[in-house]
């Protein structure tokens, strides 16, 4: 991986766990902190503001548990990559569901630090790498139909022939571009997880549109602009999606 910048943000209520945090991550001349928090919630709302690479969070604050801002990170799917800055060891087993990056256990040394720094960086060049070879193969073979369960039966489905999927209770409904609507038994998270692709995209809690139909993107009204069968959609996107689009690693979707 090269030395690109990674961009980081600090939440911890104390200040001078902050300071001596930051003086350690200028030893990394590509790390670069685009914010610094000791409030919690005001912590989370920067990092959904920003998605930064890398969160340094502290666990034991006041206002909120940094458990609980860890999980609605990850609940919302953000950017960011979590390391767990915590004076109490055991908290390392409270955390285990939440899947962080790695613990730094106060008081840490610069030595620690590095081999987070390292974790991380191998982490993104494994996924670089996973990606590369995904695309690769994606454009190589043909993609076999998927079996999803609905209210009807069984449905056999190309993804390529998904145009949107939106939240319906505990069920997702699926828009194909033929016009029909599926209604999946299983919730928009799950059916997600289970199709796998690159192609699909979360652009706000409860709507995924298909890439491969993405005409064009309003960034001033926070919109995507969907084009099938001569008929165009504007789908709200939210901020952070937003942010997390233009953070993508682009390549070309194929239809084929």
């Amino acid at each position: 991986m090269d030395q690109t910048t990674i961009s980081a943000i600090i939440i911890d209520d104390e200040p001078n766990a902050i300071n001596l945090l930051e003086m350690y991550l200028r030893q990394f001349p590509f790390i670069e902190i685009i914010g610094k928090e000791t409030v919690a919630g005001k912590g989370l709302e920067l990092v959904k503001e920003t998605l930064p690479e890398l969160v340094f969070l502290d666990i034991d604050m006041p206002d909120m548990n940094g458990l609980i801002v860890a999980d609605k990170i990850q609940t919302d799917n953000f950017y960011s990559e979590i390391v767990f800055t915590t004076a109490h060891q055991h908290y390392a087993y409270d955390a285990l569901d939440i899947k962080p990056l790695d613990f730094l256990t106060k008081p840490f040394c610069i030595a620690d630090l590095t081999m987070v720094i390292e974790k991380y960086k191998a982490k993104v060049e494994k996924k670089s790498h996973e990606k590369k070879l995904d695309i690769f193969i994606n454009s190589q073979t043909s993609t076999p139909k998927i079996k999803l369960p609905t209210t009807k039966g069984i449905l056999f489905l190309d993804i390529k022939n998904i145009v949107i999927m939106r939240s319906n209770l505990n069920n997702c409904d699926v828009h194909m571009n033929d016009g029909t609507i599926e209604t999946v038994t299983r919730n928009l998270y799950k059916v997600l997880k289970i199709l796998n692709s690159p192609s699909l995209f979360q652009i706000n809690r409860s709507t995924c549109i298909n890439l491969n139909y993405l005409q064009r993107v309003d960034k001033k009204s926070l919109k995507f602009i969907i084009d099938y069968n001569q008929t165009l959609l504007e789908e709200p996107v939210s901020k952070d999606r937003m942010i997390h689009f233009d953070k993508m690693i682009k390549f070309p979707f194929s239809q084929d």
